[in-house]
């Protein structure tokens, strides 16, 4: 199962086995596991009118030629629509100063600011839950919306992790406006689990 990461300085993501990031030098570190999926926090507010029913985070929509245009996506579900809300480097580099802000100024040290600048981009989906979908979809131009009422279906395929072989787990989403294939950097379960509840599989 492969999994993004990103430079906990400057935000830029960092290639698969990089010690170092390649644009500012800051030494990589590999980051605790990422959860694709957890149910709706009990002191959420529900937002108004659109209903939550899912978020799910760390999705990779991978494209281009061999698959090398990659772009991370949180899923937020809602009763009626898909909503796709892309994970620009803006917002990681956003939500690494202000988690490494706000350690400091708790008088955390070093290793606790580089700490929570870490597990900001982990959790950085559950903001969502906070946020009413218009919102979402509205955060930036790289977001997009599906109805419900055009999903036809998702299918999700376990990869293999092998000496030889490392594949993701992968979602495939099919809707009459289109098809989108993502890398699960998470439990596939948890996603299964996730448009289940959603009433979606």
């Amino acid at each position: 199962m492969t999994e993004n990461r990103f430079c906990a300085s400057c935000g830029s993501p960092l290639g698969q086995g990089d010690v170092f990031c390649t644009k500012c030098g800051t030494r990589a570190s590999e980051p605790p596991a990422q959860v694709a999926y957890a149910p709706q926090p009990a002191a959420a507010p529900a937002p108004s009118g659109e209903r939550i029913l899912a978020v799910i985070g760390g999705l990779t929509l991978v494209g281009g030629f061999m698959g090398l245009k990659q772009k991370s996506y949180t899923l937020v579900i809602t009763e009626r629509r898909l909503v796709f809300a892309e994970l620009t480097k803006e917002k990681v580099t956003a939500a690494v100063n202000a988690a490494r802000d706000q350690a400091k100024a708790e008088g955390k040290g070093f290793f606790g600011q580089w700490g929570a600048q870490i597990g900001s981009t982990m959790t950085y989906s559950q903001a969502y839950w906070q946020m009413s979908p218009d919102a979402a979809l509205a955060e930036t131009p790289g977001n997009w919306a599906v109805d419900r009422s055009q999903f036809q279906g998702a299918k999700f395929r376990t990869g293999m992790s092998d000496e030889n072989t490392n594949t993701p787990d992968v979602l495939t989403i099919k809707a009459s406006t289109g098809k989108w294939k993502f890398n699960v950097n998470g439990s596939l379960g948890a996603v299964k689990k996730a448009f289940k509840d959603a009433g979606l599989a």
